[in-house]
């Protein structure tokens, strides 16, 4: 196969896929709203709901929309703190001792639990030389020296790679 009629079928199967594509995008570029126009039944369904809402509620008062005006300004404005000074401090002081833990322990309790988690140090020394310690030390070091003395000795001993008797005869 040619490689111009390779080129003109992955031309004509990537046109075939963007003009199955395109009807798509073109309705959903169209519509304003995020799932498209409503279906004929949705000014049905809104008259239902809004006479559902003046049968249950009734028809909206005089001070209706005064009362919508209000609340919308005072979501749109800073709420103040409307208690008095002496309130706002109780309830400051009753959220901070909310806040901290309560420990039911009594205060001798306490004492003890603090003392018991910081242990106290006490260097103790030796008035007079410790001979097994430098006994212990000294055996370690006699027997690294020997052990250091035999590796030595078998490493020099080879001669191409084959070990030599230690004792001859």
């Amino acid at each position: 196969m040619s490689r111009k009629l390779r080129y003109k079928r992955w031309l004509l199967a990537g046109l075939g896929i963007a003009a199955l594509v395109a009807p798509t995008g073109a309705i959903a570029a169209g519509s304003s709203k995020q799932y498209g126009p409503p279906d004929g039944w949705y000014g049905y369904a809104v008259s239902l709901t809004n006479q559902q809402q003046v049968k249950q509620f009734g028809p909206p008062d005089g001070w209706y929309s005064y009362a919508v005006s209000l609340t919308k300004q005072q979501q749109s404005s800073v709420v103040l703190d409307g208690r008095s000074p002496d309130t706002r401090d109780a309830a400051l002081a009753a959220q901070a001792a909310e806040l901290t833990p309560v420990d039911g322990r009594s205060p001798d309790t306490i004492d003890a639990a603090t003392l018991a988690h910081s242990p106290v140090v006490t260097v103790v020394q030796t008035p007079s030389f410790r001979w097994d310690d430098f006994g212990i030390g000294g055996g370690v070091a006699l027997g690294a020296l020997l052990l250091l003395g035999m590796s030595m000795r078998l490493i020099s001993n080879r001669k191409n790679g084959k070990p030599r008797p230690l004792v001859t005869t």
